[in-house]
C-alpha cells in the first residue's frame, strides 16, 4: 500500500513529500521528481506528470489526503462542512432552549 508522509525541513523551512510502499518486510521508497515547468502551448500534446496505474492511483490520494489533513490543510469543501456543523451545533441548542431540554 503506497503511503505518503509530509515533513518541514527545520533547516530549509521546506515542505518535504516522501512516497513510499511497505511490502515483503521492507520499505521502498520513491525516488526524488524534479518539477520543471516548461511553457505549454495550445494544441500541443503534453503527457502526465505522474502517472498511477489501476488501485494505486486511487490508494496514492487517499494517503496524501490523509498526510495533509495530518498536517492541518484544509480544502474549501472542508471549510463549508465544519461552518455548515458549527451553525447546526448552534441551531440544536437554541432548540433545546426553545423546548426546555437539558
Amino acid at each position: 500500500m503506497i503511503k505518503v508522509k509530509i515533513y518541514k525541513s527545520i533547516a530549509t523551512n521546506a515542505i518535504e513529500l516522501f512516497i513510499y510502499e511497505e511490502r515483503n518486510g521492507k520499505r521502498y521508497v520513491a525516488k526524488p521528481v524534479k518539477l520543471v515547468f516548461e511553457e505549454w502551448k495550445e494544441g500541443e500534446i503534453i503527457k502526465p506528470t505522474l502517472i498511477f496505474y489501476h488501485f494505486v492511483g486511487e490508494e496514492f490520494l487517499k494517503s496524501l489526503a490523509e498526510a495533509l489533513d495530518e498536517k492541518g490543510i484544509k480544502t474549501e469543501q472542508d471549510a463549508k462542512i465544519a461552518g455548515t456543523l458549527e451553525a447546526t451545533r448552534y441551531h440544536l441548542e437554541d432548540l433545546r432552549k426553545l423546548l426546555k431540554l437539558k
